[in-house]
């Protein structure tokens, strides 16, 4: 249980959700639904090599990451967007199979919190 609050701090989600738990849960699945393919669609973004492009992808994950206190994928994205600015895909292409594990590592945390 505590490997999950590296990956997703609920406390601090449920504050920010005024303890609301039901709407966390539907808005995190929602995130994980809009972003099933997150791997698939960060390959193709990478592979077209257009900075501000990457970067706007990132940022959005991002986002949408922070606002759910997923905070290792939020760095991770964070970084990303960082090196996309500066015009280094090759770091980008480099951390992409930690940004689609930490993903994957949301989902399984995503699973785990809807069986009670």
């Amino acid at each position: 249980m505590a490997e999950q609050f590296v990956t997703l701090d609920v406390d601090e989600a449920l504050q920010r959700f005024s303890g609301n738990r039901q709407i966390f849960s539907r808005l995190l699945l929602r995130f994980l639904e809009l972003n099933a393919d997150v791997a698939g669609r960060a390959e193709d973004v990478v592979g077209r090599g257009q900075r501000d492009e990457i970067a706007l992808f990132f940022h959005s994950i991002k986002g949408g990451a922070a606002n759910l206190s997923a905070k290792r994928l939020a760095a991770k994205s964070g970084d990303l967007e960082h090196s996309a600015i500066k015009g280094d895909i090759d770091a980008v292409r480099a951390e992409l199979p930690v940004f689609t594990d930490l993903f994957a590592q949301l989902r399984a945390v995503a699973a785990d919190i809807g069986n009670p």
